[in-house]
Order: structure tokens, then C-alpha cells, then sequence
């Protein structure tokens, strides 16, 4: 939307303003335009870079604000029926859903695809939240007071938990009028419609293991709960579905879909943010922000954003013959959750297998009741504990307790999945070439520190013995060891010698990137960004995505960056709630 004459007369004036005291409003104004030859784009308050799980919710709060325009950019395009349903969240792979990275040679895990790892990211409106499994965790609240504790003020629990309220519409009966949940958000979380006959038993060994029955996003973590979803019914609840979709009628959005952001644009003589350059349909345009740029492009495409535009490692930027603007550590302290898969042959078929549920009767049952298994993702129940079996100590371990399975022989299959949640090795995310096109360099670094590949192995026992419970006993669970012919004569030698070659042939991601845009203060010298998420060095420039953690939360990653996004527009809120610019603009747009 263009500026009207009156409105950009305004504008002119602020800025004359902004040379004095009274000025409260620190922003981009048309003078720092001026010396820009390409100033050929349009004028919003704010750009917001990404409509994943952060970017919608940032771009419906913003857009409170009736005299702010707020422009989304988003590469990707809109969901459809196949993302609306459940249990179809496995096939989006290899789609235009997806942005299907791959990672460099690992060699310590994916040894089974040769040490290369698919790397799912979700593109398109609702990003990762289109494409993931939907589970709703929030995390340990010891994380968010290590946050804190690390110099990030306003992040400890008792801080962000009020964030995760104001997103959520919880309609689990049992979770309502918890102190911990809230019916008052736009983000449905609930359970699955479908209850598989296993998880009762499930739940069960859970409690034979030593875990209780809790709500593992209520006052301690540790224990065995029902899995919760973002689902509606028997519906996806994206966070495009939830926070874009209900406000579809404010005239201060403006989305610009299967749009390609290319370069930030900063003024490299002010150190300014001025706005965003993409390709829309095989055209460069170029939009500009009043106020500020709001990267929520996530942990893989924030930081390759931010290295194309010039800020990041000098040596690396050099390398490609990229002009730097600030050097900082973007791409680095890149952490993510791996998932390994453990399967145990039963003697009942209790296992969805995956070839079945994609039959016309299934489908049938989903189109015409809004019922049936394509209304879960197949996973039962989730688990969290300690090695130390320590309820006071924050879990090291996640059980992904799901009779989903990917079996082809029909035979009845549980599979444990199992997470560490606390790794401690760390990665990178690279530029392969200056094109804004070419997939980055990723490198999740699985294993690099000796102490994940040992707890994880120390997690797989744990699985055996979660299985070889007394409330499982009467389906004879057996270790399955052929998955891997390499692997499976190991097991003769002693389980120790198996499990060293199992787990590097089937450890993945579980697609939990965090951690490229680090937060920190500035004495940090591995932060980017600030405790308020603005780029160090860069005015006008915020990051507001999964890049900004310090250390992966304990779970899976898709509530805390919502909660991300519910914080990080607060802040910005704070910051430009009152000024002369705003009600200038306001008057005017009257």
C-alpha cells in the first residue's frame, strides 16, 4: 500500500523532528531513503520476514495496532487439505511444503542414507507449524531461567509463562482451569480425537517405569502424559490456521506469498535497516520499513538472510565476496534434537502401519465424521525423565511412545523414539555461495561431544527397560536388531557393541534447529542478538524466531518459538506504543 501525499508529508515532518529531544520514536525515516538510487518499493511500519511459527503470531499482534501496516513475506504459499489432516504430516516431505535441506556428511549419524541427513523446514503459511507433528511442549522451566541466569533479562520462567498463556485454547477437559493453561489464546491445543487401544497400556508402564501420570507441561516435567496437540478437533491447528486466519479482515496486513526474500537492505553508513529485497513471481521488489525489519525466517533461513545481507563472520563473508556490514557470530551455536527410532516386535497388532492408513476407508471415515486414525499423528504418549530418575532434576530424556510405524511386512511394531533433550554438542549453518537461491551449508554436528552419543545409549536400555514392564508383559515386546544388517550381528558380541553401530545408522532430526542468532548481552561474544532480539550493531533490525535461544529447550520446539513470537511483539510494542510518528500517522489516516 502506498503512502498517501498527506501521510508521507507527515512523514517528512517526523523526521525533522527526530532531531530533537522530544522525538520518542527512534525509526527509519525517509532521509535515511534518500541517498538509496532503488528506493522504488513501498512503505510499511513494520516488515516481518517468514509466516512460520513465529511470524504469524507477530504479524496478528502487531496488526493491533490499526496505525501500524505491517507486511508478511512468505516464501512459501497457502496449506491445503493434506496439511489440515494429522496423520498426513510424514508425507509432506519432498513436497512444496518443505524446504528439503539436506545436512553435510555426518559421521556419527544417517549412516544409513550415507551420513547425509534430510533436514525438513516447513515453507509456506504457518511454516514448520504446517508440516511438524503438532506436539505441544513447552519445555522445562529450568530452561528459561538458564536463559536468564546467561545475562537475558525478562526470560525466565516466571516471565515467559505468561506468553505461552496468551496463545493458548486449551480443550482437553482435564487440562482446563489449570493454572497452567489458558481457554483464552487463538492456538487450540487438545488430544488427538483418536485414542489407539495401546495407550492405556502405554501410560501404565509408564507408571511400572517410575514416571507419574502429569501434565508434562504443568509444574514438573518429568513424568508420562497423553500427548498434546495443536489440533482442532480433528484438524491442524497451524499457527497460520490460528493467528492469521481470524484477523483476515484487517486492512493493515498485507502478505506477500511464494515470495523469496533475497537481502535486507541497511544503510552500511548509519548501520540502519532500511527494508527487504524478494523475488515475486520472477520479479525483484524491494519494500521498505518505517520502523523496523523482523527476521522469523527460522534457524536456518534467519541466518542465511542475515549472512547475505552482510552481517555475520567477516572471514565467511569474504569468502563469498560479501561486503560486511557487521561481523558477528551468525550461523554458529547451531543445536538441534535428534531422534532415534527403537522397534519391539509384539505379539498383537496394535501398530498403525503406515500403508493402511492412506486406504479409501480411512480417508472415508476422516471426510465424512471427522473421525478415525488420520485424526492423531500416531503418537500415543510422550515420556520425560533423567538417568538419575531424579523428579527434581530436569529430564534428559523423551519418549516418543507411538504405534506409527513404517513397517512394510505387516508385522505388529511400538517404537520408541527417542530424544536427548539437553545436547551439548554444537553445529553450523554456512553460506554455500552468495546465490540467495542455493540451499546454506548445515551441519547439526550429531555427537560431536562423546557425552550425547553415551547418554543416548544409556537412554536406549532405558527403552528396554520401559518395555519389559509388567503392564506390557503380555505382549512379549522383543528388541527388533535386523534393521540394520550391519548392526545386527554386533548383538551376539554384547548389546553395548550393537547399540554403538545401531544408533549412528538411525539417529535423525526431529527437526528442532534453534540457536543461530543467539541471544545474549553484550559481553556475549557469541551473541547476536540482544536480550530485546535486536542485531547487534544493526538498527532497526530484530530477529524474532527459534535463532534467537541460547540453548534448546527441553521438548519439542514449536511452543517456545510461539511464545517467541508473543514475546518478541510485545517488546516491540513497548518500544513504539508511544511517539510523535505514530500519532502523526494517525491523525492523518483519519
Amino acid at each position: 500500500m502506498e503512502l498517501t501525499a498527506s501521510e508521507f508529508v507527515l512523514l517528512l515532518l517526523a523526521s525533522v523532528v527526530s532531531y530533537y529531544p522530544l522525538q520518542l520514536d527512534q525509526s527509519v525515516h525517509p532521509k535515511d531513503l534518500a541517498d538509496c538510487y532503488f528506493c522504488d518499493g513501498i512503505i510499511y511500519d513494520f516488515i516481518i520476514v517468514g509466516a512460520g511459527s513465529a511470524g504469524c503470531v507477530v504479524a496478528n499482534r502487531l496488526t493491533e495496532n490499526p496505525n501500524w501496516n505491517v507486511l508478511l513475506i512468505e516464501a512459501g504459499g497457502d496449506e491445503n487439505f493434506v496439511t489440515d489432516v494429522p496423520l498426513f504430516y510424514q508425507q509432506l516431505s519432498q513436497t512444496r511444503f518443505n524446504w528439503n535441506y539436506t545436512t553435510i556428511n555426518q559421521p556419527k549419524a544417517c549412516l544409513s542414507t550415507g551420513g547425509v541427513c534430510d533436514y525438513p523446514r516447513g515453507k509456506g503459511m504457518g511454516g514448520s507449524s504446517t508440516t511438524n507433528a503438532m506436539m505441544y511442549v513447552r519445555g522445562n522451566r529450568a530452561d528459561f531461567d538458564e536463559w536468564e541466569k546467561e545475562g537475558n533479562p525478562g526470560w525466565g520462567y516466571k516471565s515467559v509463562l505468561p506468553y505461552f498463556l496468551r496463545s493458548e485454547n486449551v480443550t482437553a477437559p482435564d487440562l482446563k482451569g489449570s493454572p497452567f493453561h489458558s481457554n483464552e489464546g487463538p492456538l487450540s491445543v487438545g488430544y488427538a480425537r483418536y485414542k489407539s487401544r495401546f495407550r492405556d497400556d502405554l501410560i501404565n508402564a509408564g507408571k511400572d517405569f517410575g514416571l507419574a501420570e502429569r501434565d508434562y507441561n504443568g509444574i514438573n516435567q518429568n513424568g508420562i502424559g497423553v500427548t498434546q496437540l495443536t489440533v482442532d478437533g480433528p484438524n491442524r491447528c497451524s499457527t497460520s490456521k490460528a493467528f492469521l486466519n481470524p484477523i483476515k479482515h484487517r486492512r493493515n496486513l498485507y502478505i506477500f506469498k511464494n515470495s523469496h526474500a533475497t537481502k535486507v537492505l541497511i544503510n552500511r553508513f548509519t548501520k540502519k535497516a532500511l527494508g527487504v529485497e524478494f523475488v515475486h513471481k520472477r520479479r525483484r521488489r524491494r519494500a521498505f520499513a518505517v520502523k523496523e525489519v523482523i527476521l522469523s525466517a527460522g534457524a536456518i533461513n534467519t541466518p542465511q538472510l542475515l549472512m547475505l545481507s552482510g552481517v555475520g563472520p567477516r572471514r565467511h563473508l569474504e569468502k563469498h565476496n560479501i561486503s560486511v556490514i557487521a561481523d558477528l557470530p551468525v550461523g554458529k551455536n547451531l543445536q538441534d534434537h535428534n531422534l532415534l527410532g527403537i522397534q519391539f516386535l509384539v505379539n498383537e497388532q496394535v501398530n498403525i502401519i503406515n500403508s493402511t492408513f492412506l486406504n479409501s476407508s480411512a480417508i472415508l471415515e476422516y471426510a465424512k465424521n471427522k473421525s478415525g486414525i488420520l485424526t492423531t499423528n500416531g503418537i500415543d504418549a510422550l515420556a520425560f525423565f533423567n538417568l538419575k530418575k531424579n523428579d527434581f532434576l530436569p529430564p534428559e530424556i523423551q519418549f516418543h511412545l507411538t504405534t506409527l510405524t513404517p513397517n512394510r511386512d505387516n508385522l505388529p511394531i511400538v517404537v520408541i523414539g527417542l530424544t536427548l533433550l539437553d545436547p551439548k554438542s554444537r553445529g553450523f549453518v554456512k553460506l554455500n555461495s552468495p546465490d540467495p537461491f542455493d540451499k546454506p551449508l548445515i551441519h547439526p554436528n550429531y555427537y560431536g561431544r562423546k557425552s550425547d552419543f553415551e547418554r543416548t545409549a544409556a537412554g536406549v536400555k532405558e527403552a528396554i527397560n520401559f518395555m519389559s514392564t509388567d503392564a506390557l508383559k503380555r505382549y512379549d515386546p522383543r528388541l527388533v536388531t535386523r534393521t540394520v544388517p550391519t548392526c545386527a550381528p554386533l548383538i551376539n558380541i554384547s548389546l553395548d557393541t550393537y547399540l554403538n553401530c545401531y544408533i549412528q545408522y538411525h539417529t535423525r532430526t526431529i527437526y528442532h534447529p534453534i540457536g543461530t542468532a543467539k541471544m545474549g548481552p553484550k559481553s556475549d561474544k557469541s551473541a547476536v542478538v540482544d536480550p530485546e532480539l535486536q542485531v547487534y550493531g544493526i538498527s532497526h533490525l530484530r530477529v524474532i524466531d527459534a535463532s534467537i535461544m541460547p540453548k534448546i529447550t527441553r521438548g519439542n520446539t514449536n511452543a517456545p518459538v510461539i511464545m517467541i513470537g508473543e514475546k518478541g511483539a510485545d517488546l516491540i510494542k513497548k518500544k513504539y506504543g508511544t511517539s510523535i510518528l505514530s500519532l502523526l500517522l494517525s491523525w492523518a489516516r483519519k
